[in-house]
């Protein structure tokens, strides 16, 4: 585990709003993820720009790996970015998340749905150089998730805090930057409060997520697609791997 987080810190960040990251979706074998999402400068100096995208993951159970065998969540999020100056920048987002587990119910060998909502909002602050043409950005990131089940009654785990170390590498294949790679790693740090108590968990590592994307960028269409897929390590009990495909097109200032 010391290495796994020594290797994360040595990283370094390139974040792509084009690429639109799977979440994670539990525990299972494999998942899916697509989405698509408008990328949209606010400034003529494109100093602030806003990304809106709306995503669905499937998944399969815990015997094979069928990426859509399961609806599993459906995401719709807002997220405002500033350029604070030639390295830095600041974003800030508001996000509804509808997820749903399958689990079965051991007194009756029965498999219930489980739905559990979500409201979350996050900021993120980016430190990013280029050099060639590659570039490397390191991220922070807090969340703050508030948990409801599928009658917005509040959940089990009713508020949880998360540190997000994100990093990765980006560069293009090509001079004229249309095909690009995206590598990337990040560590996740969760404390949580459970339902009526004011306690809160200890602050602790939870799981770790390694991705590589593939970026198409055509320079006569303001529309970029990516592919890529996702490796998320979960630290519950003995440390597992769910394997993730995802596919995501942003339209680059639509309005």
């Amino acid at each position: 585990m010391k290495k796994l987080l020594f290797l994360l810190i040595l990283l370094n960040a390139f974040q792509s709003k084009a690429q639109l990251s799977p979440p994670g979706l539990g525990d299972g074998k494999a998942g899916s993820w697509m989405a698509v999402g408008v990328n949209q400068d606010l400034k003529d100096d494109k100093s602030t720009t806003a990304t809106t995208y709306f995503g669905v993951g499937r998944k399969s159970d815990y015997t094979d790996y069928n990426l859509v065998e399961m609806p599993s969540i459906v995401v719709i999020n807002q997220e405002f970015y500033h350029k604070l100056n030639s390295n830095l920048k600041v974003s800030y987002a508001l996000s509804y998340r509808n997820q749903q587990e399958i689990k079965l119910n051991k007194e009756t060998n029965i498999k219930d749905k489980i739905t559990k909502q979500e409201v979350r909002a996050y900021g993120r602050l980016a430190y990013s150089f280029k050099s060639n043409n590659i570039k490397y950005t390191q991220t922070i990131r807090e969340d703050i998730r508030k948990f409801y089940d599928g009658n917005w009654n509040n959940a089990e785990e009713t508020l949880q805090l998360r540190t997000r170390f994100k990093t990765q590498i980006g560069f293009a294949l090509d001079s004229k930057h249309i095909h690009n790679m995206t590598l990337g790693a990040e560590a996740l740090f969760i404390s949580s409060q459970e339902v009526g108590t004011h306690d809160w968990s200890k602050f602790k590592y939870n799981e770790s997520r390694f991705t590589l994307f593939y970026t198409l960028k055509p320079k006569e269409m303001p529309v970029e697609f990516s592919v890529g897929y996702m490796n998320n390590l979960i630290e519950k009990g003995d440390t597992h791997a769910v394997h993730y495909a995802a596919v995501s097109v942003v339209w680059n200032n639509l309005f």
